[in-house]
């Protein structure tokens, strides 16, 4: 009998949850959609996706020089031997061992403008503020030599100008071939190596794309390497840029230097509504401002319940569920089911009525009512404050006055209609008068 009533209430606790959600009912096509959000974009590469990184490797085989991972034999280098640097605006962080960096003439701070080798080839890159945790945070692997190549001069950003005016170039002739060869795909962007031995084109799709054939055409007509990288929809965001809701530059187009996992639960930790729509971006994905404040909700809801947690009243007896906890107005919902109905009770109680004890969640409903009590006890009313408020005995005598004159005026003028009504019946002269 036990059993049977155990699976009465949990079968009655999933349809509330699910019926009487705060955001609505959740039907299968956003269930689906909400799914789809926190997909990751496996199989895709990314734009600086680390493809040959093995221990003692060349970051590049073609076209990087002698750049090269560091190998398990190689010693740890010191903080002061080593730059950070990025490749594009928000991009990943790379660390290039750099010991003359110490010597007097080749100092680097933040900001300045270097070439150096990439897994892509020659390219200009940023030197960043080095940060300590995230310098003891990196594997031996991680550090690269021999990749830094000198400070970026004017005939370096001059042919950076004109690399950029043949990428245009290029992008129109890769538009013209896609349409030839009917290939469905997103060309997002364009761009030459510095060294003008390479083309790179960034491009997006849902699928798998054959562009072999594209290949050998652009190869023909351009004269140089082609590598064609698929990225996903969250680097195509980054690449394009664009404004959030939020109405500010995309953070991934600010200051993500790496995509973190974001999940529903954050969503539902922090009481958003589960509306696709209204907690995606525009790359179709969950927000990434969602794993910011996701620490600090994890260490809050650490003294709650968790959701569907049963709670026994120690007044009543009765037994009922968390529905939703909102950790920022430090309060909880529960519901408590009648005995042997469809009833229930929904109460938004504070935290300081919910205790842990013996293993089960207890909520104090007499601890509430004496509070209820002592906010309903109010003060008489003192003489001087009645007099003040014009409630006097004096006062009350004359309004009956008033009462009574205004009642007997009020007589005499309903006589007066009566008799003029007895004499005049619907505005006609009686037949006295009408002889007469």
């Amino acid at each position: 009998m036990e059993n049977n009533n155990k699976k009465y209430d949990q079968s009655r606790k999933k349809d509330y949850v699910s019926v009487s959600n705060d955001n609505g009912i959740v039907n299968e096509e956003d269930l689906r959609q909400l799914k789809d959000l926190e997909t990751n974009d496996e199989g895709f590469k990314d734009e600086e996706f680390q493809k040959h990184k093995k221990a003692g490797s060349p970051i590049a085989p073609l076209g990087g020089g002698d750049a090269v991972y560091f190998d398990y034999s190689d010693p740890v280098p010191d903080f002061d031997e080593v730059i950070a640097i990025q490749f594009q605006n928000a991009g990943k962080i790379y660390w290039y061992y750099y010991p003359e960096v110490k010597e007097p003439g080749n100092e680097l701070k933040q900001g300045d403008i270097i070439v150096a080798y990439s897994e892509r080839g020659m390219e200009l890159a940023t030197v960043l503020n080095k940060c300590k945790k995230d310098f003891q945070r990196q594997n031996k692997i991680n550090f690269i030599k021999n990749g830094f190549l000198r400070k970026a001069n004017d005939q370096d950003f001059e042919r950076a100008r004109k690399l950029e005016e043949k990428a245009k170039d290029a992008w129109k002739i890769c538009e013209r071939l896609n349409y030839e060869l009917d290939i469905r795909m997103k060309l997002v962007k364009v761009k030459y190596t510095l060294d003008d031995s390479k083309a790179i084109f960034y491009f997006f799709s849902n699928g798998r794309v054959d562009f072999r054939e594209l290949i050998k055409r652009l190869a023909y007509e351009l004269h140089r390497r082609i590598e064609m990288r698929q990225i996903g929809v969250r680097d195509t965001t980054k690449i394009m840029g664009g404004l959030g809701p939020c109405g500010m530059d995309l953070c991934c187009r600010r200051f993500l230097h790496s995509f973190s996992p974001v999940s529903i639960k954050m969503a539902k930790d922090q009481n958003l509504t589960l509306n696709p729509n209204k907690i995606s971006g525009i790359c179709g994905r969950l927000f990434c401002c969602l794993a910011y404040e996701d620490e600090v909700y994890e260490a809050m809801r650490a003294d709650y319940p968790l959701e569907e947690t049963e709670v026994f009243d120690k007044e009543s007896g009765r037994k009922g569920f968390v529905k939703k906890l909102n950790v920022i107005s430090n309060n909880l919902t529960i519901v408590f089911y009648e005995n042997n109905s469809d009833k229930y009770e929904e109460k938004v109680v504070d935290r300081s009525l919910i205790e842990f004890k013996n293993g089960k969640w207890y909520y104090n409903s007499g601890a509430e009512v004496v509070n209820l009590k002592a906010v309903l006890d109010v003060e008489p009313v003192l003489s001087s404050e009645k007099e003040v408020l014009g409630t006097s005995s004096g006062s009350k005598k004359q309004n009956n006055n008033n009462n009574k004159d205004n009642s007997g005026n009020n007589t005499r003028r309903r006589n007066r209609r009566n008799n003029r009504n007895s004499n005049y019946r619907g505005g006609k002269k009686p037949d006295s008068e009408k002889t007469q």
